[in-house]
C-alpha cells in the first residue's frame, strides 16, 4: 500500500471519515514498514498535517494502532472463512495458515496485535477470527487430514509466534509454520 499523494484533496476539505481513512492508510504503510515506534509527528508529516489533526480523529496513538490491528485480524478471519468453500479442507487450512504467517512476518504491526488484544474494541474481532480458525480446523479434522488431538490453539500459537521466528532467522516464520503443520497433519 502506497502512502497517498499529497496532491489528493486537501485535508480541510475531507469529511471526518475520509480524514480517518487517510490517516489509517498512511499509518498502515508507515508502521508496517518502519515499526510501531514511529512517533506521531512522523505520521503527521507523512500525511501532511499537524499532530493535532490526527488526535482529532483518534484519541491517541494506541487508537490508531488498534484500528490497524482490527483490520489485520479481520483479514485473517476472512482468509480462514474462505476455507469453508474449498474442496480440500486440509490444503485450504494449510494455505490460509501459511499466508497469514507470511503476512505477519513482513509486518511490524502484526506482533502488536497480541499486545492490543485485551482492548474492548479488538476483542470481538479477535473472537470472530478464532471462530473462523476453529471451523477451518474442524473441517480439516472431519476430512481426516488433521490429527485428532490437534486444536485451534495449536494453530493460534503458530500464528502468534510468526513474527518472532522471522526475527530470529529470515524465513523462520514460514519454516516454523510448515514444520508445525506437518506435525499437525494426520499420519
Amino acid at each position: 500500500m502506497a502512502i497517498p499523494a499529497l496532491t489528493e484533496r486537501p485535508w480541510a476539505e475531507l469529511s471526518p471519515e475520509a480524514k480517518r481513512a487517510r490517516t489509517l492508510a498512511v499509518a498502515d504503510e508507515l508502521f508496517a514498514r518502519k515499526g510501531v515506534e514511529v512517533p506521531m509527528p512522523a505520521l503527521a508529516e507523512a500525511i501532511g498535517v499537524g499532530v493535532g489533526s490526527i488526535y482529532r480523529q483518534f484519541g491517541c496513538k494506541e487508537d490508531v494502532l488498534a484500528a490497524l490491528v482490527i483490520a489485520r485480524i479481520e483479514a485473517v478471519r476472512a482468509r480462514f472463512e474462505a476455507t469453508a468453500h474449498a474442496d480440500d479442507p486440509w490444503e485450504a487450512l494449510r494455505e490460509a495458515t501459511l499466508e497469514s504467517v507470511d503476512s505477519a512476518a513482513r509486518d511490524h504491526l502484526a506482533a502488536r496485535a497480541w499486545d492490543l488484544s485485551a482492548r474492548e474494541d479488538v476483542q470481538p474481532v479477535r473472537r470472530a477470527a478464532r471462530v473462523a480458525l476453529a471451523r477451518a480446523v474442524e473441517r480439516a479434522r472431519a476430512a481426516g487430514a488433521l490429527r485428532p488431538d490437534a486444536t485451534v490453539d495449536d494453530l493460534g500459537l503458530v500464528l502468534a509466534v510468526a513474527k518472532q521466528a522471522d526475527g530470529l532467522e529470515p524465513g523462520g516464520a514460514r519454516r516454523l509454520a510448515e514444520l508445525a503443520l506437518r506435525g499437525l497433519a494426520a499420519r
